[in-house]
Formats: structure tokens, sequence, C-alpha cells
């Protein structure tokens, strides 16, 4: 092999590993300087069974203008059309606290149950996830209702899931706050089988690389990585495929929610910085940062758009350019269009 071609070589490996590399810009990232090119949608959708918004923590939508929602309120998972019309609605009586919505490659519904506080009529309820199919017939139960410990078949505080590339199940583990009688650490990452066999877990609680708290949302990107938000850790976390640790970004500000297109565009929402107190610290979560929706790349970590002024939790987006944000604090479900 000549010098020249091995040069060559050598070059090429360097770029690769520089595009993988995320730049660490300094506290809100020119936040205020990003462009937003969204707008909000107003009317839309209608109001869900009952007449009022619970939390809104999960959203999908269908890629034909359909959205399933994931709040706190019964019934509390429901499915609107393209115009905004509520057409289905199932789960009455089911959960504590819903958090953690996704969707199998077979069309099914995963919805999570995770209570967080110390209400006396909440003992012997949730801590659990339920696999509905579009109808709302319960298929399959993971979890032991109020059971809070990390284990093969329980869960300490399940906060969100996502889909492997092969079908299989991640569900991320370790809800803060949660209640006094939960495992006070056992934050993870667990993984099932989409027939509810144990496959493994990887994590604990912390703040080094592989270690979380609070892990709060969880995407994968067209390579097969997992993008995790770390959300008392002010992160995003970056595993490969058989859950190594790649990388962490700070610059996406304190990630409540996460979601990747097709494209490796990266949205995060930020629903905590710079208000109220880490319970992990005692101090103000994230100071200096602000809150909204910011947008980018998962493939360099680079910051393209910036939706200010929201506050949301529940995060989702589409191929056809629309971004969803769920409020917790302020119960709404928002559509936002480009413009």
């Amino acid at each position: 092999m000549s010098h020249a071609v091995r040069f060559s070589i050598r070059l090429g490996v360097a770029l690769v590993a520089l595009a993988t590399v995320a730049p660490k810009p300094s506290a809100q990232s020119g936040s205020s300087a990003m462009a937003n090119p969204y707008r909000l949608l107003e009317n839309w959708p209608q109001s869900p069974p009952g007449g009022k918004w619970g939390a809104v923590i999960g959203i999908i939508p269908d890629g034909k203008g359909g959205t399933w929602v994931h709040h706190r309120a019964d019934p509390p998972i429901v499915y609107f059309d393209a115009s905004g019309k509520v057409v289905k609605s199932f789960g009455q009586g089911m959960f504590v606290q819903a958090h953690g919505f996704c969707m199998d490659r077979d069309g099914n519904l995963w919805a999570g149950d995770s209570p967080f506080g110390d209400n006396a009529a909440e003992k012997g309820r949730g801590f659990q996830f339920f696999k509905f199919n579009q109808d709302g017939k319960l298929l399959l139960t993971l979890g032991k209702a109020g059971v809070a410990r990390a284990g093969d078949d329980t869960f300490v505080g399940p906060n969100a899931c996502t889909i492997a590339p092969n079908g299989d199940i991640v569900i991320a583990d370790g809800h803060v706050p949660r209640p006094a009688h939960a495992q006070p650490d056992g934050d993870r990452i667990v993984r099932f089988t989409k027939d509810g066999k144990f496959v493994g877990s990887w994590g604990k609680q912390g703040s080094g690389p592989g270690e979380f708290w609070g892990p709060h949302a969880m995407a994968y990107d067209s390579q097969g990585r997992l993008f995790v938000a770390d959300r008392s850790n002010n992160r995003v976390q970056i595993f490969d495929k058989d859950m190594n640790y790649v990388d962490d970004w700070q610059h996406f500000g304190r990630p409540s929610g996460l979601w990747i297109l097709k494209d490796d565009t990266l949205l995060v929402a930020d629903s905590e910085s710079n208000r109220g107190k880490d319970p992990k610290t005692g101090t103000v979560r994230n100071p200096g940062w602000k809150s909204g929706v910011r947008i980018g790349s998962a493939r360099d970590g680079s910051l393209d758009y910036y939706i200010p002024g929201i506050m949301p939790e529940g995060l989702a987006a589409d191929e056809l350019g629309n971004v969803f944000a769920g409020m917790t604090l302020n119960p709404i479900l928002q559509k936002w269009v480009r413009k």
C-alpha cells in the first residue's frame, strides 16, 4: 500500500471521528439568536373526552396527520384525526400517573404508569407498562402494580419507552422525584422483547458516563444509536447499538422530551430549565438556560432552530414538518407547523 493511500485512509478516519464529536457551546447556545421557523396552529385539536386536558406527557403522530395522545385524565389515551377531531379513546381507570408512550412496528401502543407522589389512595397501583392494540384491547402488562424497585419484572418509576431497531421495547426507568416508598436509586435503561421477555438493563444512578439520574425520554437515530434524555444531569447521552457510551451533549438544555426524525433531525424539549429546585441538588434547575424546544442534528450535535416561550414535557414530530408539544403545568396539546 502506498504512502498516499495510507494517508488518505488515515485522513478519512480522522474526518469521520471529528464528525461524531458534537460542539460544546456555552450556556444558551445562542438560543435567543436561533430562528423559529414554526407557528402555532390555533384551535387544534378539539377538547379531549371529558372536556379537560390532563398533563400531556405522550404524543405519537401516525404519519398521516392523526395523533395519539397519552395524558393524565380519563380517558388517558386519545386519538385525534388530521382535523383534530376525537376518533378513539380508552384506558379509563387504569393509570395513576401517565408517563411514557410509544408505538411498536405492529402498531401497538405501549403506555406507562409512574406515580411520583405519596398519595395513600395510589397504594398498590402504578409502576407498570401496558401494551394495547389500537382498539384499546390490553395485550400485555410489564411490571407489578404498586412495586417500585429495579428488577427483571419490576420498575422503580418508568418514564419513557422507544422501540429498538429489532423491535424490542426499551424503557427508561427512574423518575425524579419518586414516592418515599420507592427504591431511591436504580435508575437505568431496561430492554424487553415485544412479548415481554426481559433482555437486560444498563446503567445505574449517577452522573458519570453511562449513568443516569431520572432518564426521561429516548429515541434511536439512523445509525441505531440510542439517545437518552438524562434530565436531572442536564444532558442527552448517546449510546451505540450495544449500549456502549458514545458521548453526552449538554447544549440542548435540560431535556424532558426527545424525538429524532428519519433524516436525524433531533428535537429536544426543555420544560424545567431555570425553574424550581432540583430534587437531586436542592438548587435551581439548570440556571441560566431557557425552556422551549431546541432543534438540530443527531449526526453532529449542531443546533439550528429554537421554539421559545413554552415548557413542554411531551414532544413529538412527524415527517410532514409538524412539531407537537405537550404541557404538564398548564395542560394543553400544541401543534406547531412550518411558517
